[in-house]
């Protein structure tokens, strides 16, 4: 057992391969039959499997459920990383922490890890840098759609481009992308999702709803609070300050994935609840930026375990119902 636990904190000393990890998922699914059901969601544009990790004690069908998605944009690789790190510590602590063992007997974790699998392996073998998908984009010598710029939430609204060139082009319609279309049907349809993240980097932020518009969501109160509570307790871990902000607060941007958790497509299908949706951006504040060193991945980790448990447990606590009624 301490070789197995060693092993896997070297695991986590490291980026890996989108192969290596598609593996490591694996693994988790056979060592941990009681806690881990992997599927395949769907396949992304140039068919790479994209699996779905479900994790909870028993059955979770009929169970509330927390979303995570992992390396949206491909350059990002401490947001895949991180979502393997909580993964882990969810799996070794059950049944040792109280705190885990209540999560999971209560709660489903759903994890994607990989929102663009070829925009990830493209970072490795073509261009570290690369953000998008690798759509061919008709008419235009430049490939790839900003995924976070392509979920059917207020698409084209404000900080997105119609340039398939521009970093942000988000694509010819709303969840024009398979990536997107797939991710989209799974979480519509497990419905009872009372929390979603898309994990991101950098800039040490957790980005709460809106982003398309800087006016106040209806549960503006009460995502604020979570945002400040997840802030306070990853703080306390290594003392790095997270700024919990509305997500417009950083710029604006709108066909994103944590405003159409919580927006009314995905409340509509959801089975009573709206999702509390954020944005994590990950370290750091800009030293390396989107080249974050490995030897940060297992801080940055202990500091979103921290974080993941808190608004894990305070959605549980305080789930937002969805609208009812006329002028829902």
């Amino acid at each position: 057992m301490a070789e197995d636990v060693q092993q896997q904190q070297e695991w986590h000393e490291e980026y890996h391969r989108y192969e290596d990890i598609f593996a490591w998922y694996e693994e988790k699914n056979t060592t941990y039959p009681e806690l881990v059901d992997m599927r395949i969601a769907g396949v992304s544009y140039e068919e790479r499997p994209m699996p779905v990790i479900h994790i909870t004690a028993g059955s979770g069908e009929e169970k509330l459920k927390i979303y995570f998605q992992c390396q949206i944009h491909a350059r990002e690789w401490i947001s895949g990383a991180v979502c393997m790190y909580i993964v882990d510590y969810l799996l070794q602590n059950y049944g040792v922490d109280e705190r885990v063992s209540a999560l999971l007997s209560e709660l489903e974790v759903i994890v994607v890890p990989f929102v663009n699998p070829d925009g990830y392996s493209y970072s490795w073998d073509g261009d570290r840098l690369w953000r998008k998908n690798r759509q061919i984009n008709p008419g235009s010598a430049c490939r790839g759609v900003d995924l976070n710029r392509n979920y059917d939430d207020h698409w084209n609204e404000t900080g997105s481009s119609g340039d398939p060139c521009s970093e942000t082009f988000h694509g010819a319609f709303p969840a024009s992308e398979p990536e997107t279309r797939v991710t989209s049907d799974l979480f519509m349809s497990m419905g009872h999702i009372i929390g979603a993240i898309d994990w991101h980097s950098y800039s040490q932020l957790i980005l709460r709803p809106y982003g398309w518009t800087t006016a106040d969501s209806p549960d503006e109160p009460w995502l604020r609070a979570l945002g400040d509570g997840m802030s306070a307790v990853a703080f306390e871990v290594h003392g790095q300050r997270y700024t919990s902000q509305k997500g417009s607060g950083l710029y604006p941007a709108s066909g994103t994935a944590s405003d159409w958790f919580y927006g009314e497509q995905a409340t509509e299908a959801n089975r009573g609840f709206r999702a509390a949706g954020y944005a994590i951006e990950l370290r750091d504040t800009g030293q390396y930026g989107f080249l974050l060193p490995p030897n940060q991945i297992i801080p940055n980790g202990e500091e979103m375990v921290a974080a993941v448990l808190y608004y894990c447990l305070a959605c549980l606590d305080n789930p937002i119902p969805a609208p009812s009624g006329p002028g829902k």
